[in-house]
């Protein structure tokens, strides 16, 4: 049993390493702290955010406005974040996406019953920050950080955020309840109270960095750093090998939006509702957790080209059993549950491996922009699937029905196969010099 445990015992403890080397840090706790309570307050307030913006006077279609404008936004500025990450100090991009992001969101709270200009006016400005403060601070954390523990760090920060982001939205129906003990009634105030709780931390953190966030000097000590860091590299970048990890990873958003948007119909043929949902969402994201921290041991002891090879072909395959052929039978559902958590835990590990490996495929000096491109891929993959999944299930054959899930299917089999070929290609050339 000891043997066993082993593997689990090492990977909780380079998380708790790291933890603890983030709050030794001055330079890194400021921003990490930011995070963290961000992170918890954005899982808080998760539940509720349609239904208050629907209590205050948005329409469906308003609401996927808002949707566009903050994902338009992040396209748009992600590209400047990593520009001043890579040219300036990481204090000005990353105190920019948290005042955005925080204010935003503030703005959105206050917003009067009706006024439609003012939730269009906050969610312009969460587009300018929101999913920009965690990829800025993610990089910057990264690139803080010795590249030896880049497997670690990547992957750490995804399971902290996750971990915080899960438990703020299971502590949401607990105090709700709590409001409604003390005397309130007016659903509209819970929902802005709740609105507050992301508001204010995130407040705070802004608040916080300003007096104590001062990131790491590039002094000469760091300059002999990143000399060191150019010479890992290989003499040329494998602009292939680049390449399909970015279009791996633009497959992988693609595919994981379709299944998880699509995912609720999906277990109405199965005789599930709405509590069976809610038990398979909190197992996925229960379950991606478990597998980013199991990431850093799957890259040392598979080596990181295996890994990224094999886990599109593990989605591959758990999803085609998991949606392929519907069936209500108690065997059924439960195949169906255990491909789909397969396949979900392998798409979050497969977003953290690319993610490891494109970073570590360029200079230095790029690293910002990197993280920012990743980012932008992410969100371009799942835009499409957003704007494609519906379509797809609406379409009444049966064939057709079948074509999102196919699709995602034939593509990881493709992002699976070429990243395996460019391993067996920098292998080869590897062997030969």
């Amino acid at each position: 049993d000891g043997e066993m445990l082993r593997p689990a015992r090492r990977a909780l403890g380079e998380q708790l390493g790291l933890l603890a080397l983030m709050c030794r840090r001055p330079d890194l706790l400021a921003p990490m702290l930011s995070i963290w309570v961000a992170s918890w307050g954005a899982g808080e307030h998760g539940p509720v955010t349609t239904y208050f913006l629907l209590e205050i006077g948005a329409t469906t279609e308003q609401i996927g406005n808002f949707g566009v404008i903050r994902t338009v936004g992040a396209l748009l500025c992600s590209p400047v974040y990593g520009w001043l990450l890579d040219r300036r100090s990481a204090f000005a991009p990353v105190l920019l996406a948290s005042f955005c992001c925080s204010f935003g969101c503030l703005f959105r709270g206050l917003a009067p019953v009706g006024d439609t200009a003012a939730l269009y006016a906050s969610h312009v400005v969460l587009g300018l920050g929101a999913v920009n403060f965690w990829n800025v601070v993610g990089a910057y954390a990264a690139l803080a950080t010795p590249r030896d523990m880049r497997p670690v760090v990547v992957s750490g920060f995804q399971v902290q955020v996750s971990t915080l982001n899960l438990l703020g939205t299971a502590a949401y129906p607990a105090c709700d309840w709590l409001l409604i003990m003390g005397g309130l009634d007016d659903q509209l105030l819970r929902y802005r109270i709740h609105m507050s709780v992301c508001s204010l931390f995130c407040v705070f953190g802004f608040f916080y960095m300003i007096a104590r966030f001062r990131p790491t000097a590039l002094s000469e000590h760091h300059e002999k750093v990143k000399a060191r860091e150019e010479e890992k590299l290989d003499g040329s970048v494998d602009k292939l090998q680049l390449f399909l990890l970015l279009a791996s990873l633009v497959i992988q958003a693609f595919g994981e939006t379709v299944v998880t948007v699509l995912w609720p119909l999906h277990i109405k043929k199965l005789g599930w509702g709405s509590h069976e949902y809610a038990y398979l969402d909190i197992a996925s994201k229960l379950l991606i957790i478990a597998g980013n921290m199991a990431y850093p041991a799957l890259a040392r002891t598979l080596g990181c080209r295996t890994t990224a090879s094999l886990l599109p072909v593990a989605a591959c395959l758990t999803s085609a059993a998991a949606f392929l052929q519907p069936d209500a039978s108690a065997y059924g559902q439960t195949t169906h549950a255990f491909n789909a958590l397969a396949f979900l835990s392998a798409c979050g590990v497969m977003k953290v491996c690319f993610q490891h490996l494109a970073t570590l495929a360029v200079p230095p000096s790029l690293q910002g922009r990197v993280f920012s491109l990743l980012q932008m891929l992410a969100s371009g993959g799942g835009m499409l699937a957003t704007s494609s999944a519906p379509g797809f299930s609406s379409m009444r054959l049966h064939f057709l029905g079948k074509a999102p899930r196919l699709s995602c299917q034939c593509l990881a089999a493709a992002a699976g196969g070429g990243d395996a070929a460019c391993g067996q290609r920098s292998a080869g050339r590897g062997a030969r010099e």
